[in-house]
């Protein structure tokens, strides 16, 4: 009789690390998979936190425009908030731990960057001028840019009218003079940003006498009525 054969033979050795390597080969994608989803989540989280913060600071400063003089026109009016498409300058207080004490002049403009667009805040102290050669803080400050890859945007206003009603969404505050009502931040992103912008509205809080602040919020409340069409319920 014939002794029985012990072992594997070559190819069943060969079939057992051919199917090893295709369960390895498994193990590790599902690990690359759930490594890459875990990263581009934890970008999105950390662009998500970025929007919200940078929301909140323009919130917190824009709907604290405290209504003094920013500058003078060419005619001798005080210019309290100004404002177009690209930018807008006001005064307001800012928090301690970021400048002195006292009102700032405060900026934030959308300026062309290479291959798109930035969001910059600059600010200085207001300075009382006593010296016409006098240069103020706000002059002489580095803008601090608060938001990269920004494919286009615009701010928007909303203002009262000589009537005392609330105007339609402009792109340029015709009454400097006054506070507006409304700032609109609208901001479209680019792919890099990994998240949009949320549109930014922020009403403007002014002191004042109550029976200015009354108006106000009745112009406030009419806004609100507001139907799809602009038009005033």
């Amino acid at each position: 009789m014939r002794r029985q054969q012990q072992g594997f033979t070559l190819i069943e050795v060969i079939v057992v690390f051919t199917l090893l390597a295709m369960i390895m080969a498994m193990i590790f994608s599902g690990i690359d998979a759930g490594r890459r989803t875990a990263e581009k989540g934890e970008k999105r989280i950390t662009a998500i936190n970025e929007m919200r913060v940078i929301q909140g600071i323009i919130r917190h400063q824009v709907s604290r425009a405290m209504g003094i003089g920013v500058a003078e026109s060419n005619d001798g009016q005080i210019l309290k908030f100004m404002g177009d498409a690209s930018s807008i300058t006001y005064v307001g207080q800012m928090p301690g731990y970021l400048g002195s004490g006292g009102p700032h002049i405060q900026k934030l403009e959308l300026v062309n960057a290479d291959g798109g667009m930035l969001l910059q805040f600059t600010h200085g102290l207001m300075s009382n001028y006593d010296d016409e050669d006098e240069q103020s803080a706000f002059d002489s400050a580095e803008p601090i840019v608060l938001l990269e890859n920004i494919r286009d945007g615009a701010f928007a206003f909303i203002e009262v009218d000589e009537e005392g009603l609330p105007t339609d969404w402009v792109n340029e505050l015709e009454n400097p003079v006054a506070m507006p009502l409304l700032v609109q931040l609208d901001l479209e992103m680019q792919a890099e940003a990994k998240e949009d912008w949320p549109l930014l509205q922020v009403a403007i809080q002014v002191d004042g006498s109550s029976a200015n602040m009354r108006r106000r919020n009745s112009t406030l409340n009419m806004l609100q009525n507001r139907d799809n069409n602009g038009e005033t319920k």
